[in-house]
């Protein structure tokens, strides 16, 4: 085995174990779900990941931010795809009501909003990284951005965005 793939391969098992070390605190996401769904600021998004890398040695290095990062979005994402779920099933539910109506889907509507967002939410990381021209900060960057936009969706869909 050559030497470059050693270091490699050490440098991957280090990072593997600091995911076992780095603590996320999981609770601080959920607060501020419930105090912006009860109508309180979405200031708070970002904040566990912040104090992640804030309480985790090596939480300000690009790996560190990634996982800190990541972690509070994936939260996000959770929350997301969820409400997603629910506010289809209630958007369903009106189109049987209402299909002797013949009015325009709820359902059909949402959906088409959901894979919009999606093209905006993807369109607006990719430019926030391309500012970054390929630096370590990149990664970090698309993190933030896709957490940050993912949980703005995922409160709208909690919140006054819908009538379900």
């Amino acid at each position: 085995m050559t030497r470059g793939w050693m270091i490699a391969l050490a440098l991957v098992a280090t990072e593997a174990s600091a995911d076992e070390e780095f603590v996320f605190h999981e609770a601080l996401v959920q607060q501020c779900y419930d105090n912006a769904v009860s109508g309180k600021s979405q200031d708070c998004v970002g904040s566990a990941a912040d104090l992640c890398m804030a309480q985790n040695e090596g939480g300000w290095s690009t790996y560190g931010m990634n996982f800190c990062i990541g972690e509070e979005f994936a939260w996000w994402d959770a929350v997301l795809n969820r409400e997603y779920q629910r506010v289809m099933a209630a958007s369903k539910q009106v189109d049987t009501d209402m299909a002797e109506m013949q009015v325009p889907s709820v359902a059909g509507a949402l959906r088409d909003m959901q894979r919009a967002w999606i093209g905006f939410r993807d369109g607006t990381c990719l430019y926030e990284v391309s500012q970054w021209s390929n630096g370590t900060g990149a990664g970090p960057a698309h993190a933030g951005c896709m957490m940050r936009l993912t949980a703005e969706q995922a409160l709208y869909l909690a919140g006054e965005g819908h009538t379900q």
